[in-house]
């Protein structure tokens, strides 16, 4: 089993990699918020970049417009339940909204981003980076 640890702000947070049908089930709800990320990449003139190296801030800004109260309750949810996602100072498995209200608080809400979004690059960044290469999204040498 292949388990990572994060470390966003002070605290730290577990996820362990979800099995191929799982992840497959998620990456089918997450092409059409993902989708657009690709086309910013492609439309900047010559400079090609990596999906999964994005800034946090650029994706953010992004994907703010695709995301919505589904978009936890089909996507980030069930990844974060088949990725035993884990708070080591709450000691408690995050998979639902009692549990983002008793590990994040309104002042450290951004947190809970940022560890959607590396857990997100912890399952998926092989896959987006064997389609950026497969689609010209990466330079010529890194293909």
């Amino acid at each position: 089993m292949n388990t990572e640890t994060f470390i966003i702000g002070n605290k730290e947070y577990t996820a362990t990699r979800m099995n191929a049908f799982d992840a497959n089930l998620i990456l089918l709800k997450i092409q059409k918020i993902v989708l657009p990320l690709f086309g910013s990449i492609k439309g900047q003139q010559g400079k090609i970049s990596d999906l999964m190296d994005m800034d946090l801030k650029e994706a953010a800004s992004i994907l703010a417009d695709n995301l919505n109260e589904d978009t936890f309750k089909n996507i980030v949810f069930p990844m974060f339940d088949k990725s035993n996602v884990y708070s080591a100072e709450a000691k408690r498995k995050i998979k639902s909204a009692p549990d983002v209200d008793i590990v994040f608080t309104a002042e450290n809400l951004f947190d809970l981003y940022e560890l959607i979004w590396e857990v997100a690059l912890f399952n998926f960044r092989p896959f987006f980076q064997q389609i950026t290469g497969r689609f010209g999204l990466r330079p010529a040498g890194e293909q």
